[in-house]
């Protein structure tokens, strides 16, 4: 049975949030005003003086556009427009039209089809996706890019985030998902959500009905200070306690995986990794990943996942040391990820740059082999 974790960073498209702006803090306050004024129900003449101050500051043009969706009525049906230029905005305001402000990108096509190639190189029967933006784009991803894997059961959990940064799960013929539990109100000390993303556990069955459990999130991100570093502790005191309770139920295995947000060489995983069942398929004798043979090949990068393997550890995939399963083979597919201009590994041809990339994290896999029991 072969189980794999990917932060797919969406599939088609993704929250601008997400990919930074690149802007000066001038100009998101001057955007914020431009957008005020927009609001307004009634401008003056200095309304539009500003307008165009602003729009002069802020450069837009083609190659800077700020996108908007501009909706136009026509009999019975609403027809849409993208606009990306301020004066043609104007214009559009002026006429009554409502708009709508487009948050999320398209992902580029070759970038959707790099995904698509790193999962169906490793081939897993057991298939976990975090920041998945939804479910009919899960279906479309597994019958358009993945038909050939007999992905029949397909999964999706929104989690707390309002991003499109759900779970998703695939599952192969004669897998089956018994059991979920999803833990999105638990809360921090503020009373907001205490995971951002969610946690799930999930109760799965092979093809001889042999049971197995899968426990997923993603810590939170790279916010910096004590309150996010409090808020990561919890984070992790809360699935510590979550994973005893599973261990109390049974004895067979049993799989926490995600994110790490923060840098690895962060306390991130100490609490769980104290616990003496616990085992790191990056500690493992048979993980297998391609190397770097760049520059810095023979470094031990800090943060990195291995010697040799120079990429920041952002992803995890821990087990229980049990009798009921053995780990036959594990590793790591960065073969969608550019390794850029200072390392070199292999990558897929046609990634050339961070665009065409798959994604910024790689696919975490493990082989396990489950002794028959009487569940």
């Amino acid at each position: 049975m072969r189980i794999a974790s990917y932060n797919i960073q969406n599939l088609f498209f993704r929250d601008e949030s997400l990919l930074g702006t690149g802007h000066s803090k001038n100009f998101m306050d001057w955007l914020d005003e431009f957008e005020a004024i927009l609001r307004k129900g009634l401008r003056l003449n200095e309304d539009y003086r500003r307008l165009r101050e602003l729009s002069f500051l802020m450069g837009l043009s083609k190659e800077h556009p700020q996108k908007y969706l501009v909706l136009r009525k026509h009999g019975d049906f609403l027809h849409g427009k993208i606009v990306a230029s301020a004066r043609t905005l104007e214009k559009d305001f002026k006429a009554g039209h409502s708009w709508i402000k487009m948050t999320s990108q398209m992902i580029p096509r070759e970038s959707v089809i790099h995904k698509a190639r790193v999962i169906s190189e490793i081939n897993p029967d057991v298939l976990l996706l975090q920041e998945v933006e939804d479910r009919a784009s899960l279906i479309s991803f597994r019958d358009k890019y993945l038909a050939d894997f007999n992905y029949r059961d397909c999964y999706y959990f929104e989690g707390n985030s309002n991003q499109g940064l759900g779970f998703g799960i695939l599952l192969r013929k004669g897998y089956s998902l018994s059991v979920c539990r999803s833990y999105c109100n638990p809360e921090d000390s503020e009373g907001k959500p205490l995971f951002d993303t969610g946690l799930q556990i999930l109760w799965l069955r092979d093809p001889k009905n042999q049971l197995f459990r899968i426990l997923q999130t993603n810590l939170s991100g790279l916010e910096k200070g004590e309150k996010a570093d409090q808020k990561r502790r919890n984070q992790l005191s809360f699935i510590s306690k979550v994973w005893e309770e599973q261990l109390d139920m049974f004895h067979d295995l049993l799989i926490c995986c995600g994110g790490l947000g923060r840098p690895s060489y962060c306390e991130s995983l100490s609490e769980l990794m104290i616990k003496k069942e616990i085992r790191n398929i990056l500690k493992s004798g048979c993980f297998k990943a391609d190397r770097d043979y760049g520059k810095a090949a023979s470094y031990f990068s800090l943060g990195a996942y291995q010697k040799g393997i120079n990429l920041r550890e952002t992803q995890y995939l821990l087990y229980n040391n049990t009798p009921s399963a053995e780990l036959l083979s594990c590793g790591l597919n960065r073969r969608g990820i550019w390794s850029g201009r200072t390392h070199n590994w292999y990558c897929y041809p046609g990634i050339n740059s961070e665009v065409a990339q798959a994604g910024m994290h790689p696919l975490l896999w493990a082989d396990f082999l489950l002794t028959p029991g009487d569940k």
